[in-house]
């Protein structure tokens, strides 16, 4: 239940140089100068109306953001419960844990990358890794930004996987005793159980994900707290999970033949364009989403998006 890394602490600064493979001044003039390296790279307006920020990394911490995910975070064994951004898994691998089950409890983090601060990530790095104390502040320093994570780093999703490791094995274990299944997929945990459920049992599961959250200074966003009986249509990551296998709403399904056709229509008159090259590689990735819950329907609008595939321009 416990996500494990079993390799040897790092206890001094030279050692984590010479791990990252850079000297020991590179490391201290990149822990002091690491906020320079950070720059926005994207802004999206969610559905609430507020903005998700997505940073890159320049060319120099990012090399070494790499580095420190694959000398430390990917040696790192995972549970099942969490099911974000690792390797084999994702909202599929998700869903597969709550398919069919007579209720769903979702909830969902506010603004979890940003509200991750610094010192959450420094006890991450002292608590579950057991680094020394000025490892552990130089590795905090070198993947956050201005005192808190930042969505995009190569290393967020990991240390995200692990801010609660502790914690949250608990409340996992709580919950499985007594019937419930529980997954954190990064920012979207649920629960869900094969057996209907008493109001007490639900007040008792949010409290206990609400207490796990303020844990760390997260917050829970209550527009998207749900609680889904079977006998209502229960959603994940945006698809119907009622049945035994998960599948796209019909007028999400609608939406993409109707850029399928779009592109075809678009094809007679634009084929050469940067436009039409967008509207195609867009149209092309939503089917290809669509066609791992319906296969056949996914494979037909594939077959016509071929047919009107951009023309090179050499």
């Amino acid at each position: 239940m416990i996500p494990k890394y079993s390799a040897k602490p790092v206890a001094d600064l030279d050692l984590l140089a010479k791990i990252l493979g850079i000297t020991r001044q590179e490391l201290d003039d990149l822990y002091h100068s690491s906020d320079s390296f950070f720059f926005l790279h994207e802004r999206k307006e969610k559905s609430d109306g507020s903005f998700r920020d997505t940073y890159n990394v320049k060319k120099r911490l990012k090399l070494i953001h790499a580095r420190i995910s694959n000398k430390f975070l990917k040696k790192v064994y995972y549970p099942d419960y969490l099911q974000g951004s690792l390797k084999d898994k994702d909202f599929l691998t998700n869903i597969k844990n709550h398919l069919g089950k007579k209720i769903l409890i979702t909830e969902d983090i506010t603004n979890f990358f940003p509200s991750i601060s610094k010192k959450v990530v420094f006890e991450v790095w002292a608590g579950f890794f057991k680094f020394s104390k000025d490892v552990s502040e130089y590795l905090a320093e070198l993947i956050t930004f201005k005192g808190n994570l930042v969505q995009g780093g190569k290393a967020s999703s990991y240390i995200c996987n692990l801010i609660f490791w502790s914690r949250e094995s608990e409340l996992v274990s709580y919950l499985a005793k007594r019937g419930f299944t529980y997954t954190r997929y990064v920012d979207d945990i649920t629960v869900s159980a094969n057996r209907i459920i008493s109001s007490k049992e639900k007040k008792d599961i949010i409290s206990r994900i609400y207490s796990l959250l303020k844990s760390v200074g997260a917050k829970p966003n209550r527009t998207k707290h749900h609680i889904m009986p079977r006998s209502e249509k229960q959603i994940m990551h945006n698809l119907n999970v009622n049945q035994n296998r998960p599948s796209m709403p019909k007028k999400k399904r609608n939406m993409i033949k109707a850029a399928v056709f779009e592109c075809e229509k678009e094809f007679q008159t634009n084929a050469n364009s940067d436009k039409y090259l967008r509207l195609f590689n867009q149209t092309m990735g939503r089917v290809n989403h669509m066609k791992r819950m319906h296969p056949r329907i996914g494979d037909a609008l594939q077959k016509r998006l071929k047919l009107v595939k951009p023309q090179n321009k050499s």
